[in-house]
C-alpha cells in the first residue's frame, strides 16, 4: 500500500521496497542514480540561465486607528514621503479609509500658538475599510545616458531655430495643409453655386483659416524643421496635429494642438475660433495657447510643454526638439530590454521544461525500481510455495498431471520463479536496465 509522506515523497508500508534496496545495497555497492536535485546543476552546464525575479516594492499596512493618530503628529507632506508617496495620495487613502486629518492652514495656525480643532476618528461606517495598504510610487527614472546625450546634440543642432513670423517659409507639408484648405474651400464654393437653385439645398461654408490656426501651422513648421534638422524623419502629419515621426527606426507620436478650456458661450461662439471645429469636443475652446506632448509610452516618462502668456511655445522648441530626437534610444532600449525579458522568458520555459522531463523521467524509473522490488518478493513467496510443494510431492508421488509429471510442473514454476530474480544478472544489470528508461511523451 502506498501513501504521500509529508515532506511530498512516496513511502510504502511493510517495508517492502527500501527491504530490497537494502539487500541491494549491501549485496552489490554502487553509486546512486541521478536525482531531481541535480537539474539546476545540469541545465547550468548546459547554459541555461536561472532568472530570479526583482523583489518588489512593499507596502505598509496601515489601520485607521494608525493612519488617524500619525496624521495628526505632522504634516501630511512630510509624512507622504515616509510613505513613499504624495501628500495627495495619502489624503486619498485618508478618505477611503474615513480618516480625517488637518485642514490646510492646520499647522501654520498651529505654530502661531492660534487655537486649532483636532476631528475624533468616527466610528467605521459599513463598507469602509478596516486597513490599507499603502503602496510607495516608482522612484522617478533618471534619464538614460545615450537619450541624454542625443537630447543636448539635438538642442545644440536646433537652438537657432524660431517659429517664422509669417507663411512665406513654411514646411512642405504644412504648406500642404495651407493649400489642401483652399482647394476645399473653392471645390466647396463650385458646388454651392451650382446647387444654388436647388430647393432644399443649404449651403455649407468651409472658414477661413484662423489667427489660431495659422500660429499653430507656422509652430508645427518649426518643429517639422528642427526634427528633420536633428536627424529625425517625418512619417505622418494630418492637420489635426497628431504627428509620427521616425526616430532611429521608432515612431514618435507627439501632439501639436490647442490647449482646450471649459467654455459658457453658445455653440457658435465656441466653433469660431478656428476653421475646424469638428476637430475638437463641443463645449470647449481655445484657451489661446498650445500644448505639445509626446504621446507614445517612453517607460513612464511622458513629457508635455504648455506655453503660458510669459513662456511662449517659441522658446521652447530647442527643449521639445531634443525630447523628440531623445525618444528613440530610449524606444531602442525599451526594444532591447523586451527582447531580453523574452530570451529569459524562453529560457525559463526551456529550464521548466527540462525540470519536468527530468523529473518525469525519474519518477518513471523509480517505477521500474519499485517493480523490480515487487519482482523480488513476489519472487521469494513463489519459491517458498514451491519449496512446500516439493515436500507434498515426495508425500503424494510424481503423478501425472495433464500429461506432464508433477515433477515436471515443479520445474516450470521454478523456472518461472526465478525469471523474476532482478538480481539474477547483478544489481549492476539491473541499474542499467533502469537507466535505459528515458522514454518522455
Amino acid at each position: 500500500m502506498h501513501s504521500i509522506a509529508g515532506d511530498g515523497s512516496t513511502t510504502v508500508s511493510g517495508g517492502g521496497v527500501f527491504h530490497f534496496a537494502e539487500q541491494v545495497r549491501h549485496e552489490f555497492p554502487i553509486l546512486p542514480l541521478t536525482s531531481d536535485s541535480t537539474v539546476e546543476t545540469i541545465l547550468h552546464e548546459r547554459g541555461t540561465k536561472i532568472v530570479e525575479e526583482p523583489t518588489a516594492l512593499r507596502a505598509r499596512r496601515m489601520t485607521r486607528e494608525e493612519l488617524h493618530r500619525i496624521v495628526w503628529e505632522r504634516p501630511m507632506s512630510r509624512l507622504a514621503e515616509e510613505f513613499g508617496i504624495s501628500g495627495n495620495g495619502l489624503a486619498k487613502v485618508c478618505d477611503r479609509l474615513d480618516v480625517p486629518y488637518p485642514p490646510r492652514g492646520y499647522w501654520a495656525k498651529k505654530e502661531a500658538g492660534k487655537p486649532v480643532v483636532a476631528f475624533k476618528l468616527p466610528p467605521r461606517k459599513v463598507g469602509i475599510p478596516e486597513t490599507a495598504d499603502i503602496h510607495p510610487s516608482l522612484p522617478k527614472l533618471a534619464p538614460l545616458p545615450k537619450a541624454a546625450q542625443a537630447a543636448a546634440e539635438a538642442v545644440q543642432q536646433v537652438a537657432d531655430i524660431v517659429v517664422p513670423n509669417d507663411l512665406g517659409a513654411l514646411h512642405p507639408r504644412v504648406q500642404a495643409w495651407i493649400n489642401d484648405h483652399a482647394k476645399k474651400q473653392k471645390e466647396r464654393d463650385q458646388e454651392n453655386k451650382r446647387r444654388r437653385h436647388d430647393r432644399w439645398w443649404t449651403p455649407p461654408v468651409i472658414r477661413d483659416l484662423t489667427e489660431r490656426d495659422l500660429y499653430r501651422f507656422r509652430v508645427t513648421s518649426a518643429i517639422f524643421f528642427g526634427v528633420e534638422r536633428a536627424g529625425g524623419k517625418i512619417e505622418k502629419s494630418p492637420i489635426v496635429g497628431k504627428i509620427t515621426f521616425s526616430i532611429d527606426g521608432h515612431n514618435v507620436e507627439c501632439s501639436i494642438v490647442e490647449k482646450m478650456v471649459k467654455s459658457l458661450k453658445q455653440r457658435d461662439e465656441q466653433r469660431n475660433w478656428t476653421a475646424y471645429p469638428d476637430h475638437h469636443q463641443s463645449g470647449l475652446e481655445s484657451s489661446g495657447c498650445l500644448r505639445v506632448s509626446i504621446t507614445t509610452y517612453l517607460a513612464g516618462r511622458q513629457p508635455q510643454w504648455i506655453e503660458t502668456d510669459k513662456t511662449k511655445i517659441g522658446k521652447l522648441l530647442p527643449d521639445i526638439v531634443g525630447a523628440i530626437i531623445a525618444a528613440g534610444p530610449i524606444l531602442e532600449q525599451a526594444k532591447r530590454e523586451r527582447e531580453e525579458q523574452q530570451q529569459r522568458y524562453r529560457e525559463e520555459e526551456v529550464r521548466r521544461y527540462e525540470a519536468r522531463r527530468l523529473r518525469e523521467i525519474e519518477e518513471k524509473r523509480w517505477s521500474r525500481f519499485r517493480e523490480f522490488s515487487s519482482n523480488w518478493d513476489e519472487r521469494a513467496k513463489l519459491l517458498r510455495f514451491l519449496t512446500e510443494i516439493e515436500a507434498r510431492l515426495v508425500a503424494e508421488g510424481d503423478v501425472i498431471v495433464e500429461g506432464r509429471l508433477l515433477s515436471d510442473w515443479v520445474s516450470w514454476a521454478t523456472v518461472r520463479a526465478e525469471a523474476l530474480d532482478p538480481l539474477k544478472a547483478g544489481a549492476a544489470s539491473m541499474f542499467a536496465a533502469i537507466s535505459k528508461v528515458t522514454q518522455w511523451p
